[in-house]
């Protein structure tokens, strides 16, 4: 009896570890490009592009911690549909969500939690949106999507420069863009057949070309996703060549720490968030299933771990809470179309 005891226990460990670390996505609507933010409470504030016959609309829905399905919803008009990826920015109390249209992009507003919006824009001729963040200051800052390289400040209202006014590489240097905060400034990374990124300091203004400096680079690496926050600045990216995905700090001095394995492939498509409290979450496609890796504050990281199978991962964004998380995705890698809207809870931080 106690070596079957023992026998059992073993195996259920193991079937422990191998369990899925969330429960099975949820379904929101049809559209294209969802972003998502996530409150004190842990709400998922989750927004997207679609089409509404010859025009467009914006979606919005919030889904509470422990639920799949939308709590609250609205249905946002627009001239036209969009592409690009849709930006959900949090304050208490405070909604703002940036959809990239043709021209300009359009900034919602709500000042009641999410129960209505005002439509402005931000800017007149903003392109496709990687990245939109609050700060430093009253300000967003926005990262291209697409080549050129570009990055604009503006102020919440949505007044400041008619584009992104900022130019940091070709097109070919810019498949891929990416924005974090940096110490009181900003990094912005972006890959074509080599990695580069630019520092600003937070000096001076970021409108203009002379306020930012070279950074470092990260060479043949492909698909790097920037974050920063109470644990510092970290990059996750991909070395084809190695089959490998990486994490790394920029340091404040503006150099990269070492490279750390996080996992063990090439993959094509991965999302990297950082909550409040400084936990990070990385998401990534493996095969036909997403997975994760997770960290407290960078010092230790988790072995991957399966979240679902199926459900055509990809068009990932991922955001963090106090606790836990929410992941968002419409199944396909373009800019358009009425895919299927997903969401599933991410887990918890690691204890250590």
């Amino acid at each position: 009896m106690p070596l079957l005891r023992t026998v059992l226990l073993s195996l259920f460990a193991v079937l422990l570890g191998a369990a899925p670390a969330a429960a099975a996505p949820g379904f929101l609507g049809r559209g294209h490009d969802p972003g998502v933010a996530v409150d004190a409470a842990g709400t998922a504030h989750v927004a997207w592009l679609a089409r509404a016959g010859d025009a467009g609309s914006l979606e919005y829905c919030q889904v509470r911690r422990g639920t799949r399905r939308c709590a609250l919803r609205r249905s946002i008009g627009l001239p036209e549909d969009g592409f690009g990826k849709v930006q959900v920015l949090l304050r208490p109390g405070i909604v703002q969500i940036i959809a990239p249209l043709l021209e300009p992009a359009v900034l919602a507003t709500s000042v009641d939690g999410g129960n209505s919006f005002a439509l402005g824009t931000i800017g007149q001729e903003t392109p496709a949106i990687e990245a939109a963040i609050y700060g430093p200051g009253d300000f967003i800052s926005l990262m291209s999507g697409s080549g050129p390289a570009s990055f604009g400040r503006f102020s919440p209202n949505g007044n400041g420069p008619t584009d992104l006014p900022t130019t940091f590489g070709s097109a070919t240097e810019s498949l891929e863009t990416t924005l974090a905060p940096w110490g009181s400034g900003l990094v912005a990374f972006f890959s074509g057949l080599r990695a580069r990124s630019v520092l600003w300091n937070g000096a001076g203004d970021p409108n203009l070309q002379e306020s930012w400096v070279e950074g470092p680079r990260l060479g043949r690496a492909d698909i790097p996703r920037a974050v920063g926050g109470k644990s510092g600045t970290w990059v996750a990216y991909v070395r084809r060549g190695r089959d490998r995905t990486y994490v790394r700090r920029l340091r404040s001095s503006g150099r990269l720490g070492g490279e750390r394995v996080v996992f063990r492939n090439d993959t094509y498509d991965l999302t990297f968030a950082q909550g409040a409290r400084g936990q990070m979450a990385l998401v990534f496609v493996d095969g036909d299933s997403a997975a994760i890796v997770r960290s407290r504050n960078g010092r230790r990281w988790t072995r991957a771990r399966r979240l679902f199978r199926g459900n055509e991962p990809q068009d990932m964004r991922a955001a963090l809470g106090l606790r836990g998380g929410w992941l968002v995705w419409d199944g396909n890698a373009g800019n358009a179309g009425m895919h299927p809207i997903r969401i599933a809870a991410l887990p918890r931080p690691p204890r250590r």
